[in-house]
C-alpha cells in the first residue's frame, strides 16, 4: 500500500474513533436499561454523598448532580458500574459538593433516565444551623398472596411529609427470616430478593428518593438476634453483602480482627449543634448468655437481672441459675468489639456538638424482662459505656432506638435501685411494618402479660409509652433556642399519647 493509501487508512480510523466517542451509536450498540428500584442517597456529609440505583442489566451508568432541579446549569457527573456481581446495583461516592445545599440527582444510560432524587448536604461543622430529621425501623415487606403482609409502609409516607433533612433507617431494614416467609433466606440471591421486595413498596422508594438516609442493620438482615461471633459465617456473609449492595452507605473504615466482620461504625456532623454516631451492634457481638441462664433444660430464665424481691413477686426463684449473672456481667463479653468501642469513645470526647445522637440498634435502658439480646444482656459493657458518659460529663446524649416494636421515652441509668442517676435519654420508635410489642405479647404470652409489662415500664421510669402503634420519631433541633424536641408519631402523623395516661403526649424537649 502506497503512502497515499496509508494516509487514507489513518484518516478512516480517526473518523471511526471519533464517531464511536462523540457521534450517534449504531442501533442496538447501547441498549436502553430499565431503572428497576428507584434511587437513594446516604451517608451525607457537608461535602459528599453516596448515591445509589439499580438497573436490569450490566451497564456503565452516569450520575448527574446539580443544585438546579432542571439540570440546566452547574451539573457535575460521575460514572459507576452496575454489574452482575452486585446484582446490577450501582453506588458512587460523590464528593466536591457545597455545604448546606439542596441537590438534585439522576442516573442515566444513553436515553434511559432514572427518577430524580434529592438530598441536602450538612452545614459546615462550625456553622450554627437548626436540623430536623426522623428515624424508624423494623420494616417487613414480605408478600403473601402478592401483597405485603403487614402494610404498605405508611409510616414512611408520613416521614416523607415531615420534609426531614435526613432519615435514619435504624435496623431490621428487611426481614430475611420473616414469620410469614415459607423459609428464611439463606442464599445471596434470596437475601437480595428480600431487599427488592421492600423497594417495590412505593412508600420506601419515595422516601429514599426524597431525602438522604443513614442506614444501619440489626438482626433480621441476617437472622433473628444474631451475634457476629456465633452466627453461621455463610449467612453473615450473604446477609451483609446484600445489605451493602442495596443500601446507600459508604465503605467502613474500621478494621477489627476480633469481629466476624468489620463494624459499620460511622460518625456524621450536622453543623455546630448535632453529631450522629452510628453503632454496629451485630458484627462484633459475643454470643448471648442464654445457655447459662436456664432454669431447667429448655426453660429460659425470663428476668435474670431483676432484683430478688421482684423475682419472687413474679413467682420466680429469688436468684437466677448459678453462673447466669456472671456471664451477663463478664467484662470479656462485648457488643461493640474493642476497636469500635475505642473509636466510639474517642468520637464522643472529640465532639463539640451540643447534642449527641447515638443510633442504637437495641435498647440500652434497663428493663429486666428477657434482656439477652439488649444492652442489658451485656451488663459489663453497658455499665462501661454509661459510666464513660457520666465520668466525662457528656451532656445531652440521646439514644435513638427501634427493634422493640414499641414507642417509649425513658431516662437512662445504670441501675434502677443501686445507681439511679440519670445519664442520658432513650427514645424508641417503630415498627414500620411488623407485629407490635402488644400484639407479640398477646400472641406468645397472653393478654394478661400486657399489664405486667406496662407495670415494669413504669418501674424503670417510662415517661411515655405505647405498645401498639406503627410509628416513627422526629427530632427538631432549634439552634437559636439551643433545644432539641423529640416526638413520637403514628402512621397517621399524629403525636402518640401514653397508653396509661392519654393526657400525656410522647414528646420531650431537651435540655
Amino acid at each position: 500500500m502506497g503512502q497515499r493509501g496509508m494516509r487514507c487508512v489513518r484518516i478512516a480510523l480517526v473518523l471511526a474513533a471519533m464517531s464511536f466517542v462523540q457521534g450517534p451509536r449504531p442501533l442496538g450498540a447501547e441498549p436502553d436499561v430499565a431503572f428497576t428500584h428507584g434511587v437513594a442517597s446516604g451517608d451525607v456529609t457537608h461535602h459528599s454523598a453516596v448515591l445509589w440505583t439499580r438497573v436490569d442489566q450490566g451497564a456503565i451508568l452516569t450520575v448527574e448532580v446539580s443544585p438546579d432541579p432542571s439540570f440546566a446549569t452547574r451539573v457535575k457527573r460521575r460514572t459507576g458500574a452496575a454489574t452482575a456481581a452486585t446484582d446490577f446495583t450501582a453506588k458512587v461516592l460523590f464528593t466536591g459538593l457545597m455545604p448546606h445545599q439542596m441537590y438534585y440527582y439522576r442516573w442515566r444510560h444513553g436515553s434511559s433516565l432514572s427518577d430524580v432524587g434529592t438530598f441536602k448536604t450538612a452545614p459546615p461543622p462550625g456553622h450554627t444551623a437548626s436540623v430536623r430529621f426522623a428515624w424508624s425501623g423494623d420494616s417487613d415487606g414480605t408478600q403473601v398472596g402478592g401483597v405485603p403482609f403487614y402494610n404498605n409502609f405508611e409510616v414512611l409516607d408520613r416521614v416523607r411529609l415531615e420534609n426531614p433533612d435526613f432519615f435514619i433507617y435504624l435496623g431490621d431494614t428487611i426481614y430475611a427470616d420473616s414469620l410469614v416467609r415459607p423459609v428464611p433466606a439463606t442464599t445471596l440471591d434470596e437475601y437480595r430478593d428480600t431487599y427488592k421486595a421492600n423497594r417495590e413498596i412505593a412508600a420506601l422508594r419515595n422516601l429514599l428518593a426524597a431525602t438522604s438516609a443513614y442506614v444501619i442493620w440489626d438482626d433480621h438482615e441476617v437472622r433473628d438476634d444474631f451475634a457476629g461471633l456465633d452466627v453461621d459465617p455463610a449467612l453473615l456473609a450473604n446477609g451483609r453483602r446484600a445489605f451493602l449492595e442495596y443500601m446507600p452507605i459508604s465503605a467502613t473504615r474500621l478494621r477489627d480482627p476480633a469481629c466476624a466482620a468489620d463494624p459499620l461504625f460511622r460518625v456524621f456532623r450536622w453543623g455546630k449543634e448535632v453529631e450522629i454516631f452510628v453503632l454496629d451492634e451485630r458484627a462484633c457481638r459475643s454470643p448471648e448468655a442464654k445457655a447459662d441462664c436456664l432454669l431447667a433444660p429448655g426453660v429460659l430464665d425470663p428476668a435474670p437481672t431483676m432484683p430478688g424481691p421482684l423475682r419472687l413477686s413474679f413467682g420466680l426463684p429469688s436468684d437466677p441459675p448459678a453462673g447466669c449473672l456472671a456471664t451477663i456481667f463478664n467484662p470479656s463479653r462485648t457488643m461493640l468489639g474493642p476497636v469500635q468501642k475505642a473509636r466510639f469513645k474517642e468520637a464522643l470526647l472529640d465532639s463539640p456538638a451540643r447534642f449527641k445522637f447515638i443510633v442504637n440498634e437495641v435498647a440500652i435502658q434497663q428493663r429486666w424482662v428477657l434482656p439477652y439480646d439488649r444492652w442489658e444482656g451485656y451488663g459489663a459493657e453497658r455499665a462501661e459505656i454509661l459510666n464513660f458518659l457520666r465520668d466525662n460529663g457528656l451532656a445531652n446524649v440521646v439514644f435513638l432506638t427501634t427493634d422493640d416494636h414499641l414507642n417509649l421515652i425513658t431516662p437512662v441509668f445504670v441501675d434502677r435501685f443501686a445507681d439511679p442517676q440519670v445519664i442520658a435519654s432513650e427514645f424508641i420508635a417503630g415498627p414500620i411494618a411488623e407485629l407490635t410489642a402488644e400484639q407479640t405479647i398477646v400472641a406468645f404470652f397472653g393478654p394478661q402479660f400486657v399489664a405486667i409489662f406496662q407495670g415494669i415500664l413504669s418501674l424503670v421510669g417510662a415517661e411515655c409509652r405505647h405498645l401498639n402503634a406503627y410509628s416513627y420519631g422526629v427530632v427538631e433541633v432549634d439552634a437559636s433556642a439551643g433545644t432539641a424536641t423529640l416526638t413520637l408519631k403514628n402512621d397517621g402523623g399524629e403525636v402518640i399519647s401514653d397508653q396509661i395516661d392519654s393526657a400525656t403526649q410522647c414528646t420531650k424537649t431537651l435540655p
